[in-house]
């Protein structure tokens, strides 16, 4: 097994995965899925087969890697084995050249990494997974939780180097894929600032988060209230969602989320009962919580309340009447779905329709 002095983290571009991680050989580098922060879980056969890179001194980076995300954990054989970004690196046996990418996909956990510090899919698949407390939301092939971005805009990231690195992007080489229960038509990419190619999910760029060890952790939930975990509508699933109150010169006074996105009332419904499912939902996510909503500003407290949808999710409801994001708003302020199809609204602080202009 090679063991480096000093090994050394560099990049190269890849005709069809993008820039990705090697070592100063240009041999590929890999991540294994189902490995924890900072913690190999691949040894034996599975080390024969994935020799982990090994130094003997401090790696180092050139061309492009980021020193402030490389590390070293010890195995269980007292070697020392290189991380970035907490994911300890790979080689794989039958790459034979520098450039071979034979390990990509294999076994659907073993990928070649990103600058950013996460996997590089040929096709990402974007499944659905029960989350204990957050219900039904978005996760990739392994089960790792995915997370929007509410400073972001519609298919627009806005988080890039340290944040991406925190966030590493969902990032796919071909087309995603779509799992069992996830709307094929709302996947997409976006085309980052460094080239590569991100998933997105009803306009939402898709991103992991570095602390979540294992899948199924949600440790980036709420974080900074701008980072949640996505629902199957393709809107955040919020723990205690705010509502507070935000002036647009048009429209006046009107409710939105905490980040400052439009809200929305459908006139079809009935009181405490939503009648926007299916396609509706997806294009008018419904705002969601887990725990009981909050009122921020001018928001009235007294008319916070919240129903459970048929997919036993639970919306958030003010003056009787679910609220709703509409997918088209690219950013906080914008009000594009206001008196779409005569009986989709923003309301005032009252609870009520404003009436269109």
């Amino acid at each position: 097994m090679l063991i480096h002095s000093n090994a050394i983290i560099s990049t190269v571009m890849h005709p069809d995965l993008g820039t990705m991680l090697v070592d100063s050989l240009g041999q590929s580098l890999y991540l294994f899925t189902r490995d924890e922060l900072g913690k190999s879980n691949c040894s034996g056969g599975c080390a024969g087969a994935w020799p982990p890179l090994l130094t003997v001194g401090d790696p180092a980076v050139i061309a492009g890697a980021l020193t402030n995300s490389l590390g070293t954990i010890t195995r269980d054989d007292g070697t020392t084995q290189v991380t970035y970004n907490g994911w300890p690196l790979y080689y794989f046996v039958n790459d034979e050249a520098p450039g071979d990418v034979a390990g990509q996909d294999v076994g659907d956990v073993w990928y070649v990494v990103s600058i950013a510090g996460g996997p590089i899919q040929t096709n990402a698949v974007v499944n659905i997974a029960e989350h204990a407390d957050l219900g039904n939301i978005l996760v990739d092939q392994s089960g790792r939780t995915q997370y929007l971005f509410t400073v972001d805009q519609s298919n627009t990231s806005n988080c890039n180097d340290g944040c991406a690195r925190a966030w590493p992007p969902l990032l796919t080489a071909g087309d995603p894929v779509a799992g069992e229960g996830v709307t094929a038509a709302r996947l997409g990419t976006t085309a980052r600032a460094d080239g590569s190619t991100q998933v997105t999910y009803n306009g939402w760029p898709l991103y992991y988060f570095f602390l979540d060890t294992k899948p199924g952790d949600a440790n980036g939930q709420d974080a900074n209230n701008v980072w949640f975990g996505v629902s199957t509508y393709g809107g955040p699933v919020q723990n205690n969602a705010a509502v507070k109150t935000v002036d647009d010169a048009g429209l006046g006074t009107i409710l939105a989320d905490r980040s400052g996105r439009s809200l929305y009332l459908f006139t079809n419904d009935a009181a405490n009962t939503s009648n926007c499912s299916g396609g509706c939902a997806l294009a008018w996510p419904p705002l969601l919580t887990n725990g009981d909503p909050t009122a921020m500003d001018a928001a009235d407290g007294a008319l916070l309340g919240t129903i459970t949808r048929d997919d036993g999710t639970v919306q958030v409801t003010y003056n009787d009447l679910p609220l709703y994001y509409f997918a088209i708003d690219a950013k906080p302020g914008d009000t594009v779905g206001q008196n779409v199809g005569g009986v989709w609204f923003v309301l005032t602080p009252a609870g009520e329709a404003v009436p269109a202009s």
